[in-house]
C-alpha cells in the first residue's frame, strides 16, 4: 500500500487517514532525565508511602506493589478534585521495562491492575476507574522505573460515554457485540498479529496509531476482574511480543485498559498507542488523524516478517 486512504472505524464516527508515503523511520522520539541520584519507585528509597497493595499479602519482599501518588491531581480529601490516584510500581529493580518480565511476573501485575480495580470502582463518588502506562518520555512518562497508574474518578469522561453510547448503538442495531465482531470480521485476515485460544491481537484498520495494536479477549468479558488466570497469561505472551518490538525501535508508548463503567453489557480490551509522532494542525483541527504507518504493514512487522533495517522506504 502506497497510497493514502481514508479509513471508518469498525463501528464509531471516527476517521483516520492511512498516508505511508509520510512514513519515516522509527526513532526515539522522547527520552527520561536519568540524572537524578533517587528513584522514588526504587524500594530502598521509599518514604512514607501510603501502600494499598502489596503482591506477597504483606509478608516479606513485594516484587508488585500499589501505592497512593504522592503528586496526586485527585485526592479523597479534596472535594473540588475528588478521586484517587495509585501507582503500580512492576519490580522492584530498576531499568527493567515491561516486556523484560516473564508471563508470571506480568500475570502478578495484573493481579494488581485487578486488586486495585475492583477497590476503587467500589468507593463512594467514583463513576469511572481507568488503567494506564506511560512508558517513555513521548507518552508522559517521568521516571524510568517501570510502573503503571490507576485513577479513581468521580466524573465520567466524555470519550468514555461516547465510546459507550456507540457501543450500545452497534449492539441494538446487530444484536451483537462489536468486539466480538472485530474478531469474526478479521480473523485470517492480514492484520492479525498474533492469536491463541484466550486473545486476539490486531494491528486495528483504522488506527489513530502508528503501530497502533488492539488486544481483544475471546470470550465476552466486561472487565479486567474477570478475566481467567489463561487470559492474563496470554495477555502477557502478547504484550511481550508488542512492547518487546517498540522497545526495539525506541518508540514511547501508552497502553489503555478499557472495562465496562458500571453494569452495563461491554468487552474489555487492551489498546497500545505508540507515540512515535507529534499531532499537528490537521488532527487538532479537525480530530481526523494522519497515520503514516498502515495497519497491514505494523503487523508484519510485529509478526516478524519484516525487517525495517532493510526495507528500502525507510
Amino acid at each position: 500500500m502506497t497510497k493514502s486512504h481514508i479509513r471508518k472505524d469498525y463501528f464509531k464516527d471516527e476517521y483516520v487517514i492511512i498516508a505511508p508515503n509520510r512514513a519515516k523511520r522509527p526513532h526515539r522520539v522522547g527520552t527520561i532525565d536519568e540524572t537524578t541520584a533517587t528513584c522514588h519507585f526504587c524500594p530502598q528509597n521509599f518514604k512514607n508511602e501510603t501502600i494499598t497493595f502489596q503482591d506477597n499479602n504483606y509478608n516479606g519482599d513485594w516484587e508488585v506493589i500499589s501505592v497512593v501518588n504522592k503528586f496526586a491531581a485527585l485526592t479523597v480529601d479534596n472535594p473540588d478534585a475528588y478521586g484517587q490516584t495509585e501507582v503500580i510500581v512492576e519490580t522492584r529493580r530498576h531499568g527493567l521495562d515491561i516486556n523484560d518480565f516473564s508471563v508470571e511476573h506480568i500475570v502478578r501485575i495484573f493481579n494488581a491492575y485487578v486488586d486495585r480495580f475492583n477497590y476503587l470502582r467500589n468507593m463512594d463518588g467514583i463513576k469511572h476507574v481507568i488503567i494506564f502506562k506511560n512508558e517513555g518520555g513521548k507518552a508522559g512518562a517521568s521516571i524510568s522505573h517501570s510502573h503503571s497508574q490507576i485513577f479513581a474518578l468521580p466524573i465520567l469522561p466524555p470519550k468514555t460515554e461516547k465510546e459507550a453510547k456507540d457501543y450500545n448503538k452497534y449492539r441494538l442495531e446487530h444484536i451483537t457485540c462489536p468486539y466480538c465482531d472485530i474478531i469474526k470480521k478479521e480473523s485470517g485476515k492480514e492484520r492479525v498479529i498474533w492469536e491463541d485460544e484466550h486473545l486476539f491481537v490486531l494491528a486495528p484498520y483504522a488506527s489513530m496509531d502508528p503501530y497502533g495494536v488492539w488486544l481483544i479477549p475471546k470470550k465476552h468479558t466486561r472487565t479486567i476482574a474477570d478475566l481467567t488466570r489463561p487470559e492474563k497469561e496470554s495477555i502477557g505472551i502478547a504484550l511481550k511480543m508488542v512492547l518487546g518490538k517498540l522497545d526495539e525501535f525506541g518508540i514511547s508508548y501508552n497502553y489503555l485498559i478499557e472495562n465496562a463503567v458500571n453494569n452495563e453489557d461491554y468487552h474489555m480490551h487492551i489498546k497500545v498507542s505508540p507515540r512515535p509522532n507529534i499531532w499537528a494542525g490537521l488532527e487538532l483541527g479537525t480530530g481526523i488523524i494522519i497515520n503514516p504507518i498502515a495497519p497491514e504493514y505494523a503487523a508484519r512487522i510485529y509478526r516478524g516478517e519484516v525487517k525495517i533495517e532493510e526495507d528500502p522506504k525507510f
